[in-house]
């Protein structure tokens, strides 16, 4: 594996992504909006400074790498317009065709355990918790399940997947499931783990596990 392009990466997991993927040995390709954020890293990774909404900037980002890993998603609180919802949707239909373009086809990406896959029937936990994740922001929902849908469209060998609330320091063991929910909580250590132990596992491709520490 030449290189890896991050999405996200100023984010509670995406930070701590970048560091453990660093700390491997593994060359970083990272989009931010403001490369600042990420001055610890200078000398270990390639910076393109920009706007995920800006597909210049996604296709420089994504440009040479094997494997594309994103974090990135809308704010869990506050309302989006519609114009701002198809903004998240149209970058990830602008990074499924130029991935196709560029014959790249590895994709892992987050959600959440409220998130459905489409026609998927959602045990009561779990649509409690999307229940409850609607009241704060409609807007997450509706754009993680449309990304879902359309991943699931794709030809990429796509990974999306599903966790609770991402904590640092919960303990216990961390725990994949085609549907079941796992818990309230997952573990960011060991969630950006498993996001890297997906570059070359093929056991989850074209899946949306739903994870957390139990």
């Amino acid at each position: 594996m030449k290189q890896i392009t991050i999405l996200g990466a100023t984010g509670i997991l995406g930070k701590n992504l970048l560091k453990k993927a660093v700390n491997e040995g593994i060359k970083v390709k990272v989009l931010v909006r403001n490369k600042e954020k990420l001055k610890d890293f200078d000398h270990a990774i390639e910076v393109i400074e920009g706007n995920y909404f800006d597909t210049n900037k996604l296709q420089n980002v994504l440009e040479g790498s094997d494997v594309i890993l994103s974090t990135i998603g809308p704010p869990i609180n506050g309302k989006l317009t519609t114009d701002d919802e198809e903004n998240y949707i149209n970058s990830l239909k602008y990074i499924i065709k130029q991935m196709q373009d560029n014959k790249q086809t590895r994709f892992i990406s987050i959600s959440g355990a409220g998130v459905k896959i489409p026609n998927e029937n959602l045990p009561l936990t779990r649509k409690l918790l999307r229940v409850m994740i609607k009241s704060k922001s409609k807007s997450l929902i509706s754009i993680k399940d449309r990304e879902l849908e359309l991943l699931s469209q794709s030809n990429l060998d796509w990974t999306n997947i599903r966790p609770p609330m991402i904590k640092e320091k919960v303990e216990g063991k961390f725990v994949a499931d085609e549907t079941k929910f796992i818990g309230m909580d997952v573990d960011v250590n060991q969630l950006s783990e498993f996001m890297l132990t997906e570059i070359t596992n093929r056991e989850w491709i074209k899946k949306a596990p739903v994870v957390g520490t139990k």
